[in-house]
């Protein structure tokens, strides 16, 4: 049986890896998620990490990602306590090394995802896990842009039955955050045709028969 230690050595090594898997495949980049005629846009920063591994830390969010990238990261600063408990951080890491299987494979999208705490408007999942996420605001709540942002990481939650609405994703595109048109497909739904709604976001070959 695995001791305390041994415990926070093991999550410690799932942190490095999904901060590794993080910066290689999301980090500064931004994915637009295609349904019907609708889509939203979700930006992965990485202020967002230390709040998806599911422990407790002092370090600023900037900090504690970049510990974990270096593997720098030491047992002593992280933990867990009542509103970040070992059970939870330990399921959502192995999923947080493979948060990019959202971006390139069929995922749902969920409305009104109802939590113990809050409702999300929406969410990513693959049935497995389900990225919700929020608006991109300021300090003082206003608004930045239409960019979503990753916000909670749950296991086998049950998201579309805690859902009101849901439906598959027919696209999903990748450009950088310095950019402005997407010119990278991630996913797409052979019997889809992208619709005119994206237009204005995507590069103009898409639509070259």
């Amino acid at each position: 049986m695995e001791n305390k230690n041994t415990k926070k050595l093991n999550l410690r090594k799932q942190i490095n890896i999904a901060a590794e898997e993080y910066s290689k495949h999301l980090a500064g980049k931004v994915f637009l998620y295609v349904y019907g005629d609708e889509y939203f846009e979700i930006l992965f920063m990485t202020k967002q990490f230390k709040h998806l591994t599911g422990v407790a830390s002092n370090l600023s969010a900037n900090e504690f990602y970049k510990k974990a990238k270096t593997k720098t990261l030491t047992d002593k600063q992280f933990w867990f306590d009542s509103n970040h408990l070992y059970d939870n951080a330990r399921k959502k890491l192995p999923c947080l090394c493979n948060l990019s299987a959202l971006t390139n494979n069929i995922v749902g999208v969920v409305k009104n995802v109802s939590t113990l705490t809050l409702t999300y408007k929406i969410g990513v999942t693959n049935l497995s896990f389900t990225l919700c996420l929020t608006e991109n605001i300021d300090k003082n709540n206003n608004k930045i842009n239409d960019l979503l942002l990753p916000r909670l990481l749950r296991v086998k939650d049950k998201s579309i039955e805690n859902s009101t609405d849901s439906e598959f994703i027919d696209f999903i595109f990748e450009r950088d955050a310095s950019l402005d048109t997407y010119t990278i497909l991630r996913y797409k739904d052979i019997n889809k045709s992208i619709p005119q709604s994206v237009s204005h976001l995507i590069d103009a070959s898409f639509y070259d028969v």
